[in-house]
């Protein structure tokens, strides 16, 4: 199940930061695509690499606190969402949207992030036997 879950979080936080990237930024005002256009960018591309890099640790302690880290970006990609619509760089039908993915990559790093927790209560159970 855990696999499948880091694939499929992988994959919708990739395809948004591709769309941010190729389709949303590119509607910001010009002064505005070299300022919150590469904030944007920065955030929502730095989900999924430290979602691939937590994947590949051995540690549970360490996947944990890379999911973590890509569950701040996301945030910080939510919040540049907020900006984007509150200077009328966006309409809400766009914000809507996007602000959809992001919750979507956030149940889905929930979900991944509950498994690991759930390994590490059996680890630790299994090591008291």
């Amino acid at each position: 199940m855990k696999e499948a879950v880091f694939h499929r979080v992988k994959q919708v936080a990739s395809e948004l930061a591709k769309d941010i990237a190729i389709k949303l930024v590119p509607t910001f005002p010009k002064v505005e695509k070299y300022r919150l256009g590469d904030q944007i960018i920065r955030s929502s591309r730095s989900v999924p690499s430290q979602i691939s890099e937590g994947f590949r640790k051995s540690s549970l302690k360490e996947k944990h606190r890379f999911y973590r880290i890509a569950a701040t970006s996301n945030d910080e990609t939510e919040n540049h969402l907020v900006e984007a619509k509150n200077n009328n760089y966006i309409v809400n039908k766009i914000y809507k949207s996007y602000l959809n993915r992001v919750i979507q990559v956030r149940i889905l790093l929930s979900r991944l992030m509950k498994s690991i927790r759930s390994l590490e209560t059996a680890r630790k159970s299994h090591n008291r036997s």
